[in-house]
C-alpha cells in the first residue's frame, strides 16, 4: 500500500494514447527497384535485380542469372569489352573505374564509354562511342566467359541451362545525336559478342552514337529465392528494427539481405539492403545493435567453397537511421565451409564496443572465440571460451550472447557441447565476459559454468542485462521434450545461475505438457521476459508460440503463457527469433521466422507481440449509495505496465470527481449506505467524468494496488448537505493490481 501511494503521482503523469493491437504483422519487404550495394573495397559493385544480379569490377560484368534457390549451382555470364575497331583499325582500350552516374553505372574506356542501365526486370549494357579518327565500319567485340550454353539463332544471342532457364542479350539498336535509329544484329562466335555498325550509317551519324542490347533472364523456376535464418534486432532510442537473414539464391550462392523497419503501427518497410550481395555463399547471420552509437552490427559466415579451410567471419556496421553500411571486416580467417560455422554479436546500451563470439570448426577442432570491435571496426582484445572438452570432435552447438547495459557490465554467452567424444551425453554451458577497462580491453572471462547436462540439451539462448537475465534451452526427457530456464544474475561479483533449473514448459500456463517443443529465444524489454518457442502440431509441423515472464532473483512469475503466433498458412515454421523494445514502444517484441511452404522454399515473416497484455486485475466494492442516484463507474484498457487505463463516471447530474490513492473501505457516519473506499492519507482528487491514467514502465510496479472512486458533487440521493456542507453521491470503488 505503502509503494502505491509512493508511485500514485506519476501514475498520472502521462495521458492515455491509444493502446496498441496485439499483434501487428510484419509487412513484406518487397521493392520495385533495383538493390544496389556500397562499393567493396575493390570498387567493386553489386547491383540486384528481380531476377538477376550484376557484379561490376575492373575485369568487367558479372551477370548472374536467378535460375531459382534450387538451381544447383551459379551460371555467371562474365561479360568484358576485349575490342574496339573503326576503319579496321584496333582502338586503345584504357582502364577504368566505375562510377555510379543520375541512371546508370559507367567507366571510361578511351574512345568508348561502357555503361549499365538496371532495371528490376532487365538490366541495359549499351556503349557511347566517341567519333574515331578513322572513318569506316565500327565493331564492338565483347568477351562473354560461361557455362551456359549459347544459342546464335536469333534474334539476339539466347545463353541457356538446362531445366533452369536462360538469358537472352538482345540484338542491339543504334541511336546517333539527332536521334536516328538503326537495328543492327548480335554475333555470337568463338566466345565473344559482336556488334557492328555498318560503314554507311557511321559516314552519316551525328556523334557521339549509342551502341544498346540489354540482357533479361527467364526462368522455368517461379521463386527467385529462398529465405532463411532471419535474426532481429532493435534500437532502443529510435525503435528502428532490422531484420537480417540469409537469401539462397542457388546450392552454391545465398547472400545477406537486411530489412529496416520503423516503430509505426503497423510497422513501415523503410529499405532493403544487402550487407553481402556476391556470388559466395555467405549466411549464418546475426545482428546486433550499438544504441549509444546509432549503429548496427551485421555479422556472418563466409564460407569461400574455393578451398577446404578458406572461410573467414566477416562483419558489417550499419547506421540505425540510413542505408549507410562501413565496408566489409574480416573477423577471423581459416574457419572452413562447415555450415555450422556461426558468429554471435552482444551489443551495448551505453559503450562502443561490439562482442563477436564465434563457433569456429577448423583444421585444429572446434572452439568458441571471442573478439572486442569498436564502432569503426578496430579490435581490442581476444579470449577463448570454454575450454571446450572434445574439440577435435567438433561437437560445439552455436548459442546466443546477451546485451552490456552499461561499461560496468558484462555480456553472457551459452552454447552446447558435447560431453564425451560419441557425444552420448551434452551440456549447456555459459560464460560471463567483461572490459578490463570501462572503454577498452582486453577481455576478462570468468569461469564457465555448466547449466545444464543431459543426453539431449541444446540450442540455448539468453537475454537480459544488468544482473538480470535469463536463459533457456530444450530439454529431451520424458515428456519428449520441453523448454527449459534459469534466471542468471551476479552473486558476489560472479554472473551464475540463481536457484534451480526449472521445466518451464511444465509450469507454462495452457502449455500441452505431452508436445514436443523444440529451438527456444528469449528477448527482454526491461521489464518481462517473453521466450519463445517452436511446437510440434501433432504431424510434424512446427508453430510458433510464445510466454511471458517476469524474473526477480530465482523467481520465474508467468504473465501469460502458450500464446499461438500468427503464421500464413501450412508452412512450417524455423528458426524463431525475438527482440525486446526497452524505451519507445517499451513491452513490444519483434518475432521474426522462416516459413516453408509445401514448395520448400522460405520465406521470413513475423509479428510484433505486446507482451504488456492482457495486463493487470481488477475488482470492484459496493461502496456507492445505492439507487436511484447511484452514478456508476467503470474503466477500459488495461492495468499494466506501459499501458493505459481511462476510468469514466457515468450519469452525473452535478459536479463529478474522482478520488484516487490506496484502497481502504471505512463507513461515513451520517451518509446511510455511502461508504469510502479510499483511504484519507495520500489520497488525491481530479475532477472531471474521464480520467486517462498511463502505467509506467517501471518493474517495480508490478504488484502495486490502485484504487478509483468517484464522487458527485451537488447531485442529492446521497449524503445529505450536514456532512460535508453540501450532498454529494460516491460510486463504488474500483482497486487495479498492476502486472
Amino acid at each position: 500500500m505503502h509503494r502505491s501511494l509512493l508511485v500514485f503521482p506519476c501514475l498520472l503523469a502521462v495521458l492515455a494514447a491509444q493502446e496498441p493491437s496485439r499483434f501487428l504483422k510484419i509487412p513484406a519487404a518487397t521493392s520495385s527497384d533495383v538493390l544496389v550495394n556500397d562499393p567493396a573495397e575493390d570498387g567493386g559493385i553489386w547491383v540486384r535485380g528481380e531476377r538477376y544480379k550484376l557484379g561490376l569490377t575492373a575485369a568487367g560484368a558479372t551477370f548472374q542469372p536467378l535460375f531459382g534457390p534450387r538451381a544447383p549451382r551459379d551460371f555467371p555470364l562474365r561479360l568484358a569489352l576485349v575490342g574496339v575497331a573503326a576503319g579496321g583499325l584496333e582502338q586503345p582500350l584504357e582502364p577504368g573505374a566505375w562510377h555510379r552516374q543520375a541512371d546508370h553505372f559507367a567507366r571510361s574506356r578511351g574512345l568508348v564509354q561502357e555503361c549499365w542501365r538496371c532495371q528490376p526486370a532487365q538490366a541495359q549494357q549499351f556503349f557511347v562511342v566517341q567519333r574515331p579518327a578513322v572513318a569506316g565500319a565500327l565493331s564492338l567485340r565483347i568477351a562473354a566467359e560461361t557455362d551456359l550454353v549459347g544459342d546464335a539463332a536469333g534474334p539476339g544471342v539466347t545463353f541457356r541451362a538446362g531445366g533452369l532457364g536462360e538469358v537472352h542479350y538482345s540484338d542491339a539498336v543504334v541511336i546517333d545525336a539527332a536521334g536516328q535509329r538503326l537495328a543492327v544484329p548480335v554475333e555470337w562466335a568463338s566466345g565473344e559478342l559482336r556488334v557492328t555498325v555498318p560503314a554507311g550509317f557511321a559516314a552519316g551519324a551525328a556523334w557521339p552514337i549509342v551502341v544498346d542490347p540489354f540482357l533479361h533472364t527467364v526462368s522455368i523456376e517461379a521463386t527467385v529465392s529462398d529465405v532463411e535464418d532471419p535474426r532481429v534486432t532493435i534500437d532502443p532510442a529510435t525503435g528502428t528494427v532490422l531484420v537480417v537473414a540469409e537469401e539462397w539464391l542457388s546450392a552454391t550462392d545465398a547472400d545477406i539481405v537486411c530489412k529496416r523497419y520503423s516503430n509505426a503501427e503497423p510497422p513501415v518497410l523503410l529499405d532493403t539492403v544487402y550487407a553481402a550481395n556476391t556470388t559466395q555463399l555467405t549466411h549464418n547471420p546475426d545482428v546486433a545493435c550499438l544504441a549509444a552509437q546509432g549503429q548496427f552490427m551485421v555479422a556472418w559466415h563466409n564460407t569461400a567453397f574455393q578451398g577446404t579451410f578458406t572461410g573467414q567471419f566477416e562483419q558489417r556496421s550499419r547506421q540505425v537511421g540510413s542505408t549507410t553500411q562501413g565496408a566489409v571486416g574480416v573477423l577471423s580467417t581459416g574457419i572452413g565451409a562447415d555450415l555450422g560455422n556461426r558468429v554471435r554479436v552482444g551489443g551495448s546500451m551505453t559503450g562502443n564496443l561490439w562482442l563477436m563470439v564465434m563457433f569456429r570448426k577448423n583444421i585444429t577442432g572446434t572452439d568458441v572465440f571471442a573478439a572486442l570491435r569498436n564502432s569503426a571496426g578496430v579490435g581490442f582484445g581476444t579470449a577463448f571460451l570454454g575450454p571446450v572438452a572434445n574439440p577435435a570432435a567438433g561437437t560445439v552447438v552455436p548459442g546466443d550472447v546477451s546485451v552490456l547495459q552499461d561499461s560496468t557490465d558484462k555480456w553472457v554467452v551459452v552454447w552446447r557441447e558435447c560431453v564425451d567424444t560419441a557425444c552420448t551425453s551434452m551440456r549447456v554451458r555459459m560464460q560471463a565476459l567483461g572490459l578490463a577497462t570501462p572503454t577498452a580491453g582486453p577481455l576478462v572471462t570468468q569461469p564457465t559454468i555448466d547449466l545444464a547436462t543431459g543426453t539431449n540439451v541444446d540450442t540455448p539462448s539468453i537475454a537480459g542485462r544488468a544482473g538480470n537475465l535469463l536463459a533457456v534451452w530444450r530439454v529431451e526427457n520424458a515428456f519428449q521434450g520441453d523448454i527449459a530456464g534459469v534466471p542468471i544474475g551476479v552473486t558476489a561479483g560472479t554472473v551464475g545461475p540463481l536457484g534451480a533449473v526449472q521445466n518451464l514448459t511444465q509450469q507454462e500456463p495452457g502449455a500441452p505438457l505431452l508436445t514436443e517443443q523444440r529451438k527456444p529465444t528469449v528477448s527482454y524489454d526491461g521489464i518481462r521476459f517473453v521466450y519463445g518457442y517452436l511446437e510440434d502440431n501433432g504431424n510434424d509441423f512446427l508453430r510458433p508460440f510464445a510466454s511471458t515472464v517476469l524474473v526477480a532473483g530465482s523467481t520465474i512469475a508467468w504473465h501469460e503463457g502458450h500464446l499461438a503466433l500468427p503464421i500464413a498458412g501450412i508452412e512450417n515454421v524455423h528458426t524463431l527469433d525475438f527482440a525486446g523494445a526497452t524505451s519507445v514502444n517499451q513491452g513490444h517484441h519483434w518475432a521474426v521466422w522462416q516459413e516453408e511452404s509445401n514448395l520448400f522454399t522460405g520465406d521470413v515473416t513475423g509479428a510484433i507481440y505486446d507482451a504488456r497484455a492482457p495486463g493487470g486485475t481488477s475488482s470492484t466494492v459496493q461502496t456507492g449509495c445505492g439507487l436511484p442516484t447511484e452514478p456508476t463507474i467503470g474503466f477500459s484498457g488495461t492495468p499494466a505496465l506501459g499501458r493505459t487505463v481511462t476510468f469514466s463516471i457515468a450519469a452525473p447530474t452535478g459536479f463529478p470527481f474522482f478520488l484516487v490513492g490506496a484502497p481502504q473501505v471505512a463507513p461515513l457516519p451520517g451518509c446511510g449506505s455511502c461508504l469510502a473506499g479510499i483511504s484519507l492519507t495520500g489520497m488525491q482528487a481530479i475532477a472531471g467524468s474521464t480520467l486517462p491514467v498511463a502505467v509506467p514502465a517501471n518493474a517495480a510496479l508490478v504488484g502495486a494496488q490502485l484504487a478509483f472512486q468517484g464522487l458527485v458533487m451537488l447531485q442529492t440521493g446521497g449524503c445529505p448537505p450536514p456532512f460535508l456542507g453540501f450532498a454529494f453521491t460516491l460510486t463504488d470503488t474500483i482497486t487495479i493490481t498492476l502486472r
